[in-house]
């Protein structure tokens, strides 16, 4: 057992919580200022989060592409990915705003990507690129280590969606610089380190389209736990924290409480939006 892994066996969850937050503070404070341009984020307060979670419109899609996926999937998170109540919340997103290209970092399984796909497919319009920088179709992929039978690519045939979807195996920054595509949404789900989310923002929000939105996972507010295993990722938080200090017009808007179940039997997600604030 190597030394990391035997101290994450002895140590309490707080304590090993907190020397990752020193440890992210003190790597994010090295990165230079970047700049951070809002003149392209949604407007704060231009859509309706409650509405549309609670809206009927989707939801009989949502249903029929729900179990068509878990169907061969699986309905819970036992093979990592975001939790389902995620997934679901992910799904009304690109159902309600219809975003045509949508970019997505960090594939691992592929859970999020094959909601996306069918959402788009719903929607009748629309592409997902989905950056890893592993291989996540290869034969040692994430797929066969946590014990799936096929690697997302199968997943997307097999559920007639993999038209849209452009996997790329690549650094996430390393995708951001140098495309030349613009996105309507992005979902940020790769290294939650915070120096890693402190670029990807200030790299995203060059390659986002006007009126676009920036969506982070696992962003846990106050860097405090949302699920009762007290557990904290603080990357994004972190990150979040001091771009907002450094960018006034930039605003995050957790998504809170969802009308359904995430995991650990309550209604949290660590979902947030990232928008442009409201004026003063």
């Amino acid at each position: 057992m190597t030394m990391k892994k035997l101290l994450k066996a002895i140590l309490p969850k707080p304590i090993l919580n907190t020397v990752r937050d020193v440890r992210d503070c003190g790597r994010l404070a090295c990165v230079g200022k970047l700049e951070f341009n809002p003149a392209n984020l949604l407007q704060q307060g231009t859509f309706n989060l409650n509405f549309i979670f609670n809206s009927k419109t989707f939801e009989s899609g949502w249903k029929e592409d729900h179990a068509a996926i878990s169907d061969l999937f699986g309905d819970d998170d036992r093979f990592g990915g975001i939790n389902p109540g995620d997934r679901r919340a992910l799904y009304y997103l690109i159902r309600a705003m219809r975003p045509r290209n949508v970019l997505e970092v960090g594939t691992h399984i592929g859970a999020s990507t094959l909601y996306i796909a069918r959402a788009l497919k719903n929607n009748g319009d629309g592409s997902v690129t989905t950056v890893d920088i592993a291989d996540v179709n290869a034969g040692d992929g994430a797929w066969r280590k946590v014990g799936l039978p096929i690697p997302p690519r199968d997943f997307a045939d097999k559920l007639g969606c993999r038209g849209p979807i452009n996997f790329v195996t690549q650094a996430s920054l390393d995708f951001i610089n140098k495309t030349d595509k613009k996105f309507d949404f992005i979902f940020l789900d790769g290294d939650h380190a915070a120096r890693t989310v402190y670029r990807e923002v200030a790299a995203a929000l060059r390659i986002l389209n006007p009126g676009g939105v920036i969506l982070l996972h696992d962003f846990y507010p106050e860097g405090k736990a949302l699920f009762p295993d007290n557990n904290v990722i603080s990357g994004p938080f972190l990150a979040l924290s001091r771009i907002i200090k450094e960018s006034p017009g930039i605003a995050v808007q957790p998504l809170g409480d969802l009308p359904w179940e995430t995991k650990q039997g309550v209604h949290a997600t660590s979902l947030a939006l990232l928008t442009k604030s409201e004026p003063s």
